[in-house]
């Protein structure tokens, strides 16, 4: 999977607060507004961070994803919106401390995130997930991962699970809104794809 990709890199050893948060995506939004539709993440890079509130996680990477808590109660929730689509936030450079720190705000908001730790240009080549992820999901997530790319009926004629393609839909497009996977209509099937080619969990 390709994407065009937006860099936030905070520049500063300590990153703190939400007005921060907010300066920062202002600029993603600046950039984002009347750009094509392709698909594009969103990568805040922690290199050389010592330490990061739960502010500016929340202001950045989850304000960036689909239903952004502040969305409704934002005057620009349309145009957010149209920034929102196709943005798929992401995670790198974190050192061990600060990837703790994040992994354990995330749990606490049953939320999950992409830690990139290897890529190539606009190629996501391997990640961790940092997080909560229901277990259903991230068998579904790893599955994908080791298969590529696949639609629902291809997972569901090569799984012993018995679950109808419905049911595999459902589950991809869970992970589609979490953005943990990317999709593209191919006739009338959606072709779902990881959006790193290798996914692991922290540990």
């Amino acid at each position: 999977m390709h994407f065009q990709i937006i860099e936030i890199k905070p520049g500063v050893p300590h990153v703190y607060g939400a007005t921060l948060a907010q300066e920062h995506m202002r600029a993603v939004k600046q950039r984002r507004r009347g750009a094509d539709a392709s698909d594009t993440m969103l990568l805040v890079d922690f290199t050389g961070v010592l330490s990061v509130t739960p502010s500016y996680i929340k202001g950045t990477v989850l304000e960036a994803m689909p239903g952004a808590s502040g969305a409704a109660a934002n005057s620009d929730a349309d145009a957010d919106a149209s920034v929102r689509a196709n943005l798929y936030p992401a995670i790198c450079g974190c050192s061990r401390d600060v990837a703790a720190d994040i992994h354990e705000f995330l749990i606490g908001r049953d939320v999950a995130v992409l830690h990139v730790t290897k890529r190539r240009e606009d190629h996501i080549l391997a990640a961790k997930l940092f997080g909560s992820l229901d277990e259903v999901l991230l068998r579904t997530l790893l599955r994908l991962a080791n298969r590529g790319s696949a639609t629902a009926a291809e997972l569901a004629e090569n799984s012993d699970d018995k679950i109808s393609v419905n049911g595999w839909n459902n589950r991809l497009a869970d992970l589609y809104l979490l953005r943990l996977a990317t999709r593209h209509r191919k006739g009338k099937f959606w072709i779902y794809s990881p959006v790193a080619e290798r996914i692991t969990t922290w540990a």
